[in-house]
């Protein structure tokens, strides 16, 4: 069966991962050792709308040293990862043109979401963006794939999915979904014309 829609991932895939977690460090001081119980703890309810992100954050703020407002935490955060890898935007673009649809799926917390969605122009560059904190349910969940069949109404084998995460892939490939892992570009490349044939480009 001919793919109908490819998928993919957000960070790591479609955007430059790790560019907030470097500049904390490397501006702030705040390391990822420092961030990881937040990120590994009350984070994972933000990712399904199960929390706030600006209302759990401030006492993690005051133990990490950052004395200025919350919504100043986050606007450095988001615009240190508004990063997009433009040579897969320019794979979005052409795929969309040759009447192949192309999805957003990112396990993000709904601040975050929003602002990839508007600040970061995704909304325009994508078919439809399905994020976590949306869906009540985040990767490698079997409830976010099926969610999104759901919505688009597409089988499994309609889907081609990417993503930099093993487990998320093998969550997708759980559901029927065609799903890779994301490495790097070439390979990417290579992946996609051995599914869609050459003439995608």
């Amino acid at each position: 069966m001919p793919v109908k829609a490819v998928i993919l991932d957000a960070d790591g895939v479609v955007i430059f991962p790790w560019r907030a977690a470097q500049l904390l460090e490397r501006e702030y001081g705040i390391t990822r050792e420092m961030t990881g119980e937040f990120f590994g703890g009350v984070f994972e309810d933000c990712l399904v709308s199960k929390a706030n992100l600006k209302e759990v954050l401030p006492p993690y703020l005051a133990q990490w040293g950052w004395r200025a407002p919350v919504d100043d935490f986050v606007r450095v955060w988001f615009e240190a990862e508004n990063a997009p890898d433009e040579r897969v935007i320019d794979v979005v673009h052409t795929l969309r043109k040759s009447g192949l649809a192309c999805h957003l799926a990112s396990n993000q917390e709904k601040h975050h979401a929003e602002y990839i969605r508007t600040q970061m122009g995704f909304a325009k560059v994508f078919d439809r963006l399905f994020f976590s904190s949306e869906l009540g349910c985040k990767k490698p969940e079997r409830a976010y794939y099926m969610r999104i069949m759901e919505t688009l109404g597409l089988e499994g084998s309609d889907i081609l999915f990417w993503d930099d995460s093993p487990s998320a892939v093998e969550g997708a490939r759980a559901c029927g979904w065609n799903a890779e892992v994301y490495a790097e570009f070439k390979a990417f490349e290579t992946r996609l014309a051995a599914y869609l044939g050459d003439g995608w480009q």
